[in-house]
């Protein structure tokens, strides 16, 4: 009968042990899903418009354009947000940073050209230049 308490005072440490660490090991991994309204501003130098471009938030899919260089989307804290050309723009690909969700943003879109890609092509063209 000893034992049997034993055994099962033990399983009962065990399993309390057990719930705990999960518990806390749930919480390290479970991301907060505060729902927030991000405040967007885009920073460009880019020829085009602050209107030519909208902001996606990639978990959702949804999507706003960009009034005055400022955007207001709903999302959830931490959810990857990117810059994006405006569909209407569809014959034109782009491939801006992906961005996570705050309250508060700046996201700079930078359409200099280096000067090393820059040197490169002038090279390119006076290789090939028709002489």
């Amino acid at each position: 009968m000893k034992n049997i308490t034993m055994l099962v005072l033990l399983l009962l440490i065990t399993n309390a042990i057990t719930f705990w660490a999960a518990s806390k090991f749930y919480s390290v991994f479970d991301r907060s899903q505060e729902k927030i309204v991000a405040e967007i501003e885009l920073i460009t130098n880019c020829e085009l418009s602050t209107d030519s471009y909208v902001v996606v938030d990639l978990e959702t899919n949804k999507s706003v354009n960009f009034n005055l260089s400022r955007a207001f989307l709903g999302t959830v804290e931490g959810n990857r947000l990117q810059i994006q050309l405006d569909p209407k723009f569809s014959d034109v690909t782009s491939n801006f940073e992906v961005h996570s969700a705050e309250k508060k943003m700046k996201i700079e879109v930078d359409c200099d050209i280096s000067n090393q890609l820059k040197n490169t092509l002038d090279s390119l063209r006076n290789t090939f230049k028709i002489k």
